[in-house]
């Protein structure tokens, strides 16, 4: 299986989240090499969304700063105790360009417990010109549209989240 079979599978909303700020509980977004087994935000406003497609289940942590024009949308399956990210859709405001840090390939080959491992690859590449360089998220229901779009994760009725 690779991440485009799961971007453009037919997905089931397990567990739509909430928005928070502040720490995320440990099983929120469990990665089992971090010091403290998991991904850590600081004052970000974050959610984390459940969902199932060909027969995994997967999360989807959507988190932002608006003062710092940070995002990121990290895509992870389930693996056991411990979760393999496959994918993170980012911006970040001291450089432009929103990009992808993507697995290619099989996601057999993801690692676990981590964010960042070799096999990842970064579109477009970081001396590459990006064409979408406005930062743009304003408020929370936003900053789920952009990943709802970007992963294709709907309601049941077809809507976008």
């Amino acid at each position: 299986m690779r991440l485009q079979d799961i971007i453009r599978a037919d997905k089931k909303v397990t567990d739509n989240g909430k928005w928070d700020t502040g720490k995320m509980p440990r099983t929120a977004f469990l990665l089992s090499h971090r010091r403290s087994r998991s991904y850590r935000l600081g004052s970000y406003r974050w959610r984390v969304l459940q969902f199932d497609a060909l027969g995994s289940s997967f999360r989807l942590l959507v988190a932002y700063h608006f003062a710092k024009e940070q995002y990121r949308a990290v895509l992870a399956v389930e693996r056991d105790r411990d979760m393999a990210v496959l994918a993170q859709y980012e911006f970040h405001g001291t450089h432009p360009g929103w990009h992808v840090l993507a697995t290619c390939g099989d996601i057999a080959s993801a690692y676990e417990g981590v964010m960042r491992y070799p096999g990842q690859r970064r579109l477009p590449k970081a001396r590459s010109s990006h064409r979408r360089q406005d930062f743009g998220i304003t408020n929370d229901n936003y900053a789920l549209t952009k990943a709802a779009r970007f992963f294709q994760i709907h309601k049941a009725e077809g809507l976008l989240i």
